[in-house]
């Protein structure tokens, strides 16, 4: 007698014969994400998928692995058509012809479905866009021995400290004495992001360098303070214009420090 196929294989073979568009994405990896729910839809029985309660624990905990299944299809950038089509696959490889219809769950299961697509592909996008702004930041050579650091929009904690990483990276490389870091276009301040982006100060100290900051609004003090950084203890100026004054009065007291001999110099002839 020949053993009837399992869940998992009716799956697969109604996927490889129906071939939704993937978008390149191989069915190996649809079916990967789709594996984990055949067992939850298995275990409901038919008499409840056919007129249960679609509000109880057992059909909520099926629903909510659903939403998840819909994200990760997002995920493989498949499109939301495809999305359901699999998920119509899904149910089809649970069902058999002799048994009830079950058009209410068979819905309920769609609409869990797109949900969790519609959120996949939005935090998607805002991951992306994330990717790109984040890319599109570059420490600033704005003097011999200066680099400026400018962030515009709202990035995360992490991609801050990347970007002050790049910063000390780019001093070290020119053998800069200086960092500019420039808030005023940073969004949305708060204690993560503030360690983040002043810790190019201690980068800055690392490398035996000065760290000025400009931009620092009432919302940055507040975030630094909530990060229990001491703002009176660095070098803060109001605004970028003012950021390079100083960092140029720095230059040159460090230029003139490092030769003194020139500078006693020039002030004889000048004096002559």
């Amino acid at each position: 007698m020949t053993e009837a196929p399992s869940v998992s294989e009716r799956f697969r073979v109604l996927l490889e014969h129906a071939r939704p568009p993937t978008g390149g994405v191989a069915l190996r990896a649809v079916e990967a994400e789709v594996a984990p729910v055949l067992p939850l839809l298995t275990e409901l029985p038919v008499e409840e998928r056919a007129g249960g309660d679609l509000q109880s624990f057992q059909f909520r905990e099926c629903f909510t692995m659903l939403t998840l299944l819909g994200r990760r299809l997002a995920f493989l950038d498949l499109t939301p058509t495809a999305a359901v089509q699999v998920v119509d696959l899904a149910i089809r490889a649970i069902d058999s012809p002799d048994e009830p219809a079950t058009d209410a769950f068979r819905q309920r299961v769609r609409t869990a479905v797109v949900e969790g697509f519609v959120r996949g592909r939005e935090e998607r996008v805002a991951e992306d866009a994330e990717r790109r702004a984040s890319q599109a930041v570059r420490p600033l050579q704005v003097d011999a021995g200066t680099f400026a650091l400018i962030v515009s929009g709202v990035h995360e904690p992490t991609a801050l400290s990347e970007h002050v990483d790049a910063l000390g990276r780019s001093m070290l490389d020119a053998d800069a004495g200086i960092a500019l870091v420039d808030l005023s276009q940073l969004g949305e301040p708060n204690r993560d992001r503030a360690r983040a982006i002043f810790g190019a100060e201690e980068v800055s100290r690392m490398l035996g360098a000065v760290c000025i900051f400009s931009g620092v609004d009432p919302r940055w003090r507040a975030a630094a303070a909530d990060a229990r950084i001491h703002l009176e203890e660095l070098e803060v100026v109001p605004t970028f214009a003012k950021g390079l004054e100083r960092a140029r009065i720095l230059a040159s007291q460090a230029s003139a420090e490092a030769n003194p001999k020139w500078k006693a110099l020039l002030d004889r002839l000048r004096r002559s």
